[in-house]
């Protein structure tokens, strides 16, 4: 049977490790090279190395932006911090935070009205202190330039609920009180304050006077800061008489009770002297003319006694002014009147209870636009003093 050309030319293979006749053996040979190897190996290596470096750029990159990012949250605080203003602090100013304002919003409502210089400012380090959320809202009242610290814990606190300030002057009588009062405190009329006041005084304990007498010279003036929801005649001449006890404990009473003064006797001095005087340095003189006058046992003649009795105050009284019968009339009746005249400030009641030890015993008024007086020792001098007080305009 014929055996075509590859029949012919294949061989059955030997079993053993021999090579067929003819073909002999090959050299093997490795795949790579030694040195193709080393090369191959680094070649690999590289390969990973550049794997991984797109990873480790991000890392560095991410790294980087952390670094960036801090020293702009730094730089922003370390400007608001500088630029919060720490200036000098001005004048009650009201700011009204409504609810739900931001942040952002509180910041540029303190901008315009002054309470600080740059919105940005204090936000930045209102936000980077942890306030961003926490502020309260409400109606404040704040001031121009207020210190930052003073400033939030305001705002963290809340607003105060709105009060009323009354205002009463040193050496205001009590109808006069009464109408500031009803003028300023809603829901109580000037009737109310009287009654209190005057008709049915609470009880108050004071060295020489007497129970259920006119709270005339008790009424210590101040400015208050009333509760319009909590506002009653009764609460506020108890918030009076108070404020008076807190400051006549101020007063040293060691000379007047020397001088056999009782505590209500120094009121009623101290009472005359805001009537009298207007230069705050004749007040401990003025203070000695009625010491020195008592002690004589002379009339005092006090024009603003006889202006009490007639119930209004003149800018010259007449003759017949003097004549007034009143117990109040100092010029017909010695000592001292049997109330107050006005309500004190604790300036008065501490000169009251302290004079000087000038001998003077006669006053009158410059009328020189000053609001001093002139003073003397004798009737003489008196007279002389007040013809130099008519020249100048009196």
């Amino acid at each position: 049977m014929d055996r075509g050309p590859d029949e012919a030319t294949r061989r059955p293979r030997p079993l053993t490790g021999e090579r067929p006749p003819g073909e002999g053996w090959r050299r093997y040979e490795p795949r790579f090279q030694p040195d193709r190897g080393r090369l191959g190996i680094e070649r690999r290596r590289s390969t990973r190395h550049e794997e991984r470096s797109p990873r480790r750029r991000v890392h560095l990159l991410g790294y980087l932006l952390v670094a960036v990012l801090a020293l702009v949250i730094g730089a922003g605080v370390g400007y608001a911090r500088a630029y919060f203003s720490d200036g000098e602090v001005g004048a009650e100013v009201t700011v009204v935070i409504e609810e739900g304002s931001s942040l952002r919003a509180i910041a540029l409502k303190l901008e315009e009205a002054g309470v600080v210089k740059h919105a940005r400012a204090f936000e930045i380090r209102a936000d980077a202190d942890g306030y961003a959320t926490r502020f309260m809202p409400g109606t404040y009242t704040l001031r121009i330039n207020e210190p930052y610290d003073s400033l939030v814990a305001g705002l963290l606190r809340g607003a105060k609920p709105p009060t009323v300030k009354v205002s009463v002057p040193e050496g205001s009588t009590l109808q006069q009180t009464a109408a500031i009062v009803a003028d300023t405190l809603p829901g109580v009329s000037r009737q109310q304050y009287v009654a209190v006041a005057r008709d049915h005084p609470p009880r108050f304990e004071l060295q020489g006077y007497k129970r259920g007498t006119t709270l005339e010279g008790l009424l210590f003036p101040a400015t208050y800061e009333v509760l319009p929801a909590e506002a009653s005649a009764k609460g506020f001449v108890k918030t009076q008489l108070d404020t008076f006890r807190a400051y006549f404990a101020k007063v040293d009473m060691t000379r007047a009770r020397a001088a056999h003064l009782t505590e209500y006797d120094v009121v009623i001095i101290a009472s005359m002297i805001d009537r009298e005087v207007r230069a705050p340095a004749e007040r401990a003189v003025v203070a000695a003319v009625i010491w020195n006058r008592l002690r004589k046992g002379m009339l005092l003649q006090i024009d603003a006694t006889v202006q009490y009795a007639l119930g209004e105050t003149k800018p010259a009284l007449t003759y017949d002014d003097l004549e007034v019968d009143s117990p109040y009339n100092t010029y017909k009746h010695a000592g001292l009147p049997p109330t107050p005249i006005a309500n004190p400030g604790l300036a008065a009641l501490k000169a009251a209870a302290n004079p000087t030890d000038d001998k003077y015993l006669y006053y009158v008024a410059r009328n020189d636009g000053t609001g001093r007086h002139y003073f003397s020792t004798t009737y003489e001098q008196f007279l002389v003093d007040k013809a130099k007080a008519a020249a100048n305009g009196g």
